[in-house]
Order: structure tokens, then C-alpha cells, then sequence
């Protein structure tokens, strides 16, 4: 009895089994194909290729003797019982639902969410590492205070937005850079064959004829606390050297080509930082060989005692240029002679004179007196500025064609100074209470005395640095200053027409007219700056001329010290213009002198 109940079990569960094997293949064909794909398709990228086994499992009954009949025919129990089992190595699990038509409304998410929760994963799986970050959101986070026990003041901490603004600032510095790049290329360098001891500095730079001059300051190499210069020409297309002298023990400051037309001697005007003034001559001779050699001719006078900054050649027949230095001395110096220039219609006092500032004495009492001039009242603050000195300390000097004897002076008290020196009876001149017409803020109100003890200038607040004329525009001067910043007058209408503002002191100024427009080089110990002033003449039906300037200046480019190699400062500069194509000599603190080629457009 106990046989035939467990063969009944057995028929019963195998029946079972066909049933549940024609439900799952039916159900998987309507309602879970698309489960099926997507999991072959998900598991065939990720897994290797899994291979179905079939086992064969056979169920042999054994004849049992007095087993009663069943009530069913014989042909219902087959002696031999077979069946068919797959057996899959990854198994394959698909939800089971009570209703058909409600398994097929069933989203993919749902399907897969259960998946995932069923399937195990590996640590290191993506899966598992997804898991891990949706658990760690899912859970609150702690913040643990951070404490300061320290209460000293912090030095050296930028801030977040500090670091932010620079990072932008770089991004567009960036950007900047690039387009700068497209404005300029570097040629060739000078200097190569001049090996110098000690740290070189080129201090000034010049050009004339094909030919450039560098003036260098380096170190003595037996004194090191003593300061030497050498005199340096090159021919800038082939960067060859053709002669130079070195002046030991002597710092010389500027150095000048002079322009004398029809003459086959190239001449040159240094200054030293003692006051001396060197003319140095180059003329070309034939050797014993037969090859040619440069013959040198050096005549040095001594006609100032403080250091010659202020370098400038009368643009006449007669070669004559104006030396000033530190203490108010000015000189006009005949360079045939190396001898003060006498002219045979005047007293020759204005050859060699020194310019005073005016005493306090006479700018204390009558400040608002009514015959006061407006033109005082608007000058009188920067000579209360200038009587705290006491010299006029001359760093730049210009003469503008409309009249040689007017002489503009720039000092280091920021000031620029009109003196007259035609008719000189002595050897030494005062500035001018009305500054001979040269006040440019004269059509605004007149500043108060406290607005004068607040240090309010006219034209600059810190030493001037350079006075430049116009060739194209006779009645434009430029000045730079070391307060940052580069004005434009207009010496005739005695106005100021424009300023340029720089983030570094400026070194030096050159004027570039091309194709009607106006441009201004400024070089800062950082960066060579080429603006276009965007002028405008506007003229008067009496012909004269009158300078505006409706938009402020554009910075077209910059040539930035990292572009030098070898450089760490900028020093000096000379604009050329050869063909139609321009180029600029950078000198800084090297030996090495750069050329580069630059592109005037907008």
C-alpha cells in the first residue's frame, strides 16, 4: 500500500510539473519576452556566454506483488516514466502574477528593481558601488562643528571668491594672450657676442640709419659695489656688432644718436649719472690689410654736477641739443664743438642757466586777492607743491616747433614747467606764476588752499618719467609719470585731451602715426602697451587746430616680459619703422636686446 501511495505522490507531482512547464512557457512567450531579451542583452555584456546542460532523469518502478489495482484503466500508468529538465547555471527569475493581463502593465523599473534586490552583486561590481552611493544619500549626513581654539589674525588666507575672480581673470588672460600673439613675432636678438660681468641692465635704446645703440650697466667685475657701462652698436638686420666702448667705473643713463644729415661720422651723445656729458664718434678707415676697421673718437665734458636724465636734440640745421640734470640745470650744447652754444643775437645766457622754483615768501599772503588771475589761482597750488623742494629736479626736457625758446620741462615733482628763456639776463630763471599759459585746468574752478594741502595736482602726482612731441600733431605733448598713468595736452588750446591708465609705473612713451591714426607704445617694467588714442582734429575757420578725444583709449596688444626670454623687467624700448613694417627693440635686464616685428590693426 505504501508503494502504490508514493507512486501516486510521484504521478501527481510530475503532473504538476507539465502543468507549471506549459504555464511558465505560455506566460513567458505573452507577457515576459521583453524581460527575457533584456536580460540576455544585459548578461551577454557583462557575463561570458553561459552553456545550457540538459540532464536526462529516468524513474524506473519495480513490480510490486499484491499492489491493488487502481479503478483507472492500465494504460494510465505507464510502466517507464521519463521527463526532461533544463537546468540553467545563471538562474533566470520572472514575476509571477495571479493575473495575466496585470503582469503585462509591469515597468521595467519595477522589474529591474527587483532584479537587483534578488541578484547578488560583487563589492567592486558598478552595480554595487551604485547601491552603496544611493544608501549613503539616503542616510542623514553628519556634521561634525569644526572648532577654532585659535585666535590670531590670519595671514597669507585667500578667500574663495578671491581665488574664483583670479581664476576667471586667468581664463580671460588667457584668451587675451592668444589674441596678443597674432599681433607680434620676435625677429632676432642683439647682443649675443657681448658677455658682460655682473647683472646687465639695458638702460637705454636707440635707432638711427640702420644702425642701434644699447647703453648697458653692469657690475664691475673686480669691484662689484661699483657700477660700469658699455656703449653698444649694432647693425639691427644682421644683429652684428660694430663697435663698443665700455666706461668703467661710470653709470651712464642716456644715449642719443645725433641726426646730421650728409655726414659719414655716426655720432652719439651719452650722459652719466655725475653729470658728465660724452660724445662718442665711429668713423670707418682702412687697416694696414686693407680691410676696413672703425676708428673711435671720445670727448667728455663735465657741465653738471647731478645725474643728466633730461636728453633732447634741437630738430634745426645747426646740430644743438638740450642736456638738463637733477639740479635745475639746463645746457645747450653746440655738438661740433662740445662747447655751449653762443648765439651771436642774445646776451648767451640761455645756454647755460638753472631754472628755481619760486621762494614761499612770495606765494604766502594775496591768495585771493582780487588782481589774482584765474590763471594763478589755478597754478598756485602745484607751486606751493614745488616750493617744498628745493630744486626744480628736470627729468625729461622738449621744445615744440611753434616756438624753440619755450622750453617744457618734467620734473620729479610730478610737475610740467613752461620756461621762457628767450632774453635771459642771468644765469638761473623762476618758474612762471602762470606757468607762461600752461595751466590746462584753467577753465575749471579755482581749487582752495585745502584742496591744495591734499596734494591736487594739475599734472602729475608722482616724478615724470618722459616728455614726448607729436610729428603728425605739432601741438600734442605726451607725458608719463611713475603714478600709473600717461596724459596727452594740447599745448596750444592748454587742455588735457586724454589719460591713459596702466596697473605699473611707466618706464617710457613713443609716438606712432600710421595711416592718419595715432598710436602710443608704453612700456612698464611688465608689459609693452600699444593704445590708439582715437583723436580727432577739429579745426577753426582760422585754420587752427584743435585736439579731442570722444572715446577713451583702446589697448589693441601687449608684449608681456614672459614672451623675452631671459627677461624679468622691461627697461627700455625704440620704435622703427622700416618698409612699411614696424618693429620695436626691448631691453631689459639682460645683455640680450629682442626685436620684434608688430602689426598695426584693429
Amino acid at each position: 500500500m505504501d508503494r502504490l501511495q508514493q507512486l501516486e505522490e510521484k504521478k501527481r507531482k510530475l503532473q504538476e510539473l507539465r502543468e507549471r512547464r506549459r504555464h511558465v512557457q505560455v506566460s513567458n512567450t505573452a507577457c515576459s519576452s521583453d524581460d527575457l531579451v533584456k536580460h540576455l542583452l544585459r548578461t551577454t555584456t557583462n557575463a561570458p556566454q553561459v552553456n545550457t546542460e540538459t540532464v536526462s532523469v529516468g524513474t524506473q518502478t519495480e513490480d510490486a506483488e499484491g499492489a491493488e489495482a487502481p479503478e483507472r484503466a492500465p494504460d494510465a500508468f505507464p510502466g517507464l516514466i521519463t521527463y526532461e529538465k533544463g537546468i540553467q547555471t545563471e538562474p533566470v527569475e520572472f514575476k509571477e502574477e495571479e493575473n495575466p493581463k496585470e503582469s503585462q502593465d509591469v515597468s521595467v523599473a519595477d522589474v529591474q528593481a527587483e532584479e537587483a534586490s534578488r541578484s547578488p552583486h560583487s563589492p567592486g561590481s558598478p552595480d554595487a558601488r551604485l547601491g552603496e552611493h544611493a544608501e549613503a544619500a539616503a542616510k542623514p549626513r553628519v556634521v561634525t562643528p569644526y572648532v577654532v581654539e585659535n585666535q590670531a589674525l590670519t595671514i597669507g588666507t585667500r578667500s574663495f571668491s578671491l581665488l574664483e575672480a583670479l581664476d576667471q581673470d586667468r581664463l580671460s588672460l588667457t584668451q587675451k594672450e592668444l589674441d596678443n600673439m597674432q599681433q607680434f613675432h620676435v625677429t632676432h636678438s642683439l647682443g649675443p657676442a657681448l658677455s658682460l660681468a655682473g647683472g646687465a641692465k639695458c638702460v637705454w635704446i636707440d635707432y638711427h640709419a640702420e644702425l642701434t645703440l644699447a647703453v648697458l650697466q653692469h657690475a664691475d667685475e673686480n669691484a662689484p659695489q661699483c657700477t660700469s657701462s658699455v656703449a653698444a652698436v649694432y647693425r639691427l638686420s644682421t644683429a652684428e656688432l660694430v663697435d663698443a666702448v665700455e666706461f668703467r667705473g661710470q653709470a651712464l643713463l642716456r644715449g642719443e644718436f645725433l641726426r646730421r644729415k650728409g655726414s659719414k661720422i655716426v655720432s652719439v651723445l651719452l650722459t652719466s649719472y655725475n653729470g658728465k656729458t660724452i660724445l662718442y664718434e665711429m668713423r670707418a678707415a682702412a687697416s694696414a690689410d686693407g680691410s676696413l676697421a672703425v676708428e673711435r673718437n671720445i670727448i667728455a665734458r663735465n657741465f653738471h654736477h647731478y645725474p643728466a636724465f633730461a636728453l633732447w636734440q634741437y630738430h634745426t640745421t645747426e646740430p644743438r641739443v638740450l642736456v638738463g640734470s637733477t639740479d635745475g640745470t639746463v645746457s645747450e650744447l653746440d655738438v661740433l664743438t662740445m662747447e655751449p652754444y653762443q648765439n651771436p643775437v642774445s646776451s648767451g645766457f640761455s645756454s647755460h642757466f638753472k631754472v628755481l622754483p619760486l621762494p614761499p615768501s612770495a606765494l604766502i599772503g594775496g591768495g585771493n586777492a582780487p588782481e589774482e588771475t584765474k590763471l594763478q589761482a589755478s597754478f598756485k597750488p602745484q607751486l606751493e607743491l614745488l616750493s617744498r623742494y628745493d630744486e626744480v629736479a628736470v627729468t625729461s626736457i622738449v621744445t615744440m616747433p611753434q616756438d624753440p625758446s619755450m622750453l617744457y620741462l618734467g620734473c620729479e615733482d610730478g610737475g610740467i614747467y613752461k620756461v621762457n628763456t628767450h632774453d635771459l639776463e642771468t644765469r638761473s630763471v623762476s618758474v612762471d606764476a602762470q606757468n607762461n599759459g600752461f595751466v590746462p585746468d584753467a577753465q575749471a574752478p579755482a581749487p582752495t588752499v585745502a584742496e591744495g594741502l591734499q596734494e591736487t595736482t594739475l599734472f602729475h602726482s608722482l616724478p615724470v618719467t618722459g616728455l614726448y612731441t607729436c610729428r603728425s600733431a605739432p601741438n600734442l605733448l605726451l607725458s608719463s609719470s611713475m603714478d600709473w598713468e600717461c596724459a596727452v595736452w594740447d599745448v596750444i588750446n592748454c587742455k588735457k585731451v586724454t589719460q591713459i591708465e596702466l596697473d605699473h609705473p611707466v618706464v617710457s612713451c613713443e609716438w606712432v602715426s600710421h595711416e592718419e591714426r595715432h598710436y602710443v607704445f608704453v612700456l612698464t617694467p611688465a608689459a609693452l602697451q600699444v593704445y590708439d588714442l582715437r583723436l580727432l582734429p577739429e579745426f577753426s575757420p582760422t585754420g587752427a587746430v584743435a585736439w579731442s578725444a570722444p572715446k577713451r583709449p583702446a589697448e589693441l596688444f601687449s608684449i608681456s616680459v614672459e614672451h623675452c626670454e631671459g627677461f624679468s623687467f622691461f627697461a627700455s624700448f625704440k620704435t622703427l619703422q622700416e618698409r612699411n613694417r614696424f618693429f620695436v627693440v626691448l631691453g631689459g635686464d639682460s645683455a640680450v636686446q629682442r626685436c620684434v616685428e608688430v602689426l598695426l590693426r584693429d
